[in-house]
């Protein structure tokens, strides 16, 4: 028979006579004299069974571990832990995360000779969770925890330091898919403990504040300005920028595609000139974005021939689709929204730069109509040209999704999964299906579902169809 290797977790009762039981797949202890001690730990089962675990471990109950054969009685701070719950029909996860020990000690100012509304400082316990080996997120985690001045340069000398004292315990981690480290970091107040780790370091040199050493060399010598920065670094932030932001068209090492050259020649017949070297660069790296991820952004300022390159790039895309013979592309029919100052601009710099196209200025859903049937019967490619102003209000929403009478619930109409909403009680959080109240206005929480990643809301919109449509391509 094959072993599980799910973790059981058990709890009884005696005095109420109830026992408890739950599987984790995730479970992290802290260890001391007398066993393991649960840091965080996830777990589900049936949502009453679920909720009734949590609950034990939340105030401090001792639950039995069992895995294969081996078993562990695990301890269980009071009050110690975030919690938080999700259920789906009849299965549900919850997960209880240790929390820090607050920085000051609410019973100080209950104590004789103290001052009135003067809390003590005491020592604290903080919890680090952190992807396995990454000592890097490490450090920046320990960072957040402490108040001490740290940067990068510190961090092997202040990991290894603070683990010798003891003050940087990892913890043990039983997981069956989660690659994670915890860690538990032990706070003196004022965290005099860390500052003493820094100080100790500045003072036999095993850390250094960068600057802080007369003479030493810095790597700013001679830079006054901006300029002598540039010129004594200029190479190596080039260099570093040219690595990391590959372009997607550089034209010092690649030649421009026939179909942008196409273009430029049809410009050069129609407006008696042609398009400047860095303007067809654009248009190139324009084209290819578009046929990677049907988005592209052009920045530039005014005069920059913004419209020309646009243009240019939905030419040669058009082109590069009739070369590789894609379905539709004999034709095609587009849609521009831009300031109304500039839509007979666009319907202009369209009729100088494409060939067997045209352009048209929309004002209405009638309009609109009429150009998509002359689109229909004719044999060239159309751009409707409206302005955002007249679109500006766009259509009324509503909710899209449909009632289940089986499931008593709200579905996502594309995925069929159940619509949920986070509710608060009890100092816990839970994931329970949504009622008509949460649909009432739109907001990041009902927007779009989080299982497939359609959009929630739809617009009142009239019937206009346009059949055999092609997939859209926009230039912002």
């Amino acid at each position: 028979m094959t072993q599980s290797r799910l973790i059981e977790l058990s709890y009884y009762d005696p005095s109420a006579q109830v026992r408890l039981s739950a599987y984790a797949d995730t479970v992290v202890l802290d260890h001391n004299s007398k066993g393991g001690i649960i840091s965080a730990v996830r777990f589900g089962g049936y949502p009453e069974m679920v909720r009734a675990m949590s609950d034990a471990i939340y105030g401090g109950a001792t639950i039995e571990a069992t895995q294969n054969s081996t078993t562990r009685m695990l301890q269980s701070n009071v009050k110690g832990y975030q919690r938080q719950m999700s259920h789906d029909g009849v299965y549900a996860v919850a997960t209880l995360m240790a929390s820090d020990d607050a920085q000051t000690d609410d019973r100080a100012s209950e104590g004789d000779g103290e001052v009135e509304g003067q809390e003590a400082m005491q020592p604290r316990k903080c919890y680090i969770f952190c992807p396995q080996g990454d000592r890097d997120r490490l450090f920046e985690e320990l960072d957040h925890k402490t108040a001490a001045p740290l940067i990068p340069a510190f961090r092997d000398y202040v990991l290894d330091a603070l683990q010798k004292r003891g003050d940087l315990r990892q913890l043990e981690v039983i997981s069956l898919k989660e690659k994670m480290d915890a860690w538990v970091l032990d706070l003196k107040p004022e965290d005099r403990n860390v500052v003493e780790v820094l100080e100790t370091g500045l003072k036999n040199g095993s850390i250094q504040i960068p600057g802080a050493i007369p003479g030493a060399p810095d790597g700013f010598d001679g830079v006054e300005n901006v300029t002598g920065y540039l010129n004594t670094f200029g190479v190596t932030v080039a260099d570093r920028i040219r690595h990391q932001f590959m372009p997607l068209f550089d034209p010092a090492n690649e030649p421009l595609s026939d179909e942008v050259l196409a273009i430029n020649d049809c410009i050069m017949n129609r407006a008696g000139y042609s398009l400047y070297d860095a303007q067809l660069a654009v248009a190139e790296a324009v084209k290819r974005q578009l046929d990677r991820k049907s988005v592209a952004l052009i920045i530039a300022e005014c005069g920059a021939g913004k419209t020309k390159i646009g243009s240019t790039a939905l030419g040669a895309l058009h082109g590069l689709w009739a070369a590789q013979k894609r379905s539709g592309a004999d034709k095609s029919f587009g849609i521009i929204m831009c300031p109304s100052h500039v839509t007979r601009k666009w319907v202009r710099e369209i009729g100088e730069t494409l060939p067997d196209t045209y352009a048209m200025v929309v004002h209405s859903i009638a309009e609109l109509d009429r150009l998509y049937a002359m689109y229909e019967q004719g044999d060239k490619s159309v751009y409707a040209v409206f302005s955002k102003e007249r679109a500006r209000d766009g259509y009324m929403r509503y909710p899209a999704v449909k009632w289940s009478k089986r499931l008593r619930a709200f579905l996502c109409p594309d995925c069929n999964e159940v619509v949920t909403m986070e509710i608060s009680e009890d100092g816990s959080r839970y994931t329970v299906p949504a009622d008509q109240f949460f649909f009432q206005k739109e907001h990041k929480k009902n927007h779009t579902c989080p299982h497939c990643g359609r959009q929630r809301r739809k617009d009142r919109r009239p019937a206009v169809s346009f059949p055999g449509r092609q997939t859209g391509r926009r230039i912002g």
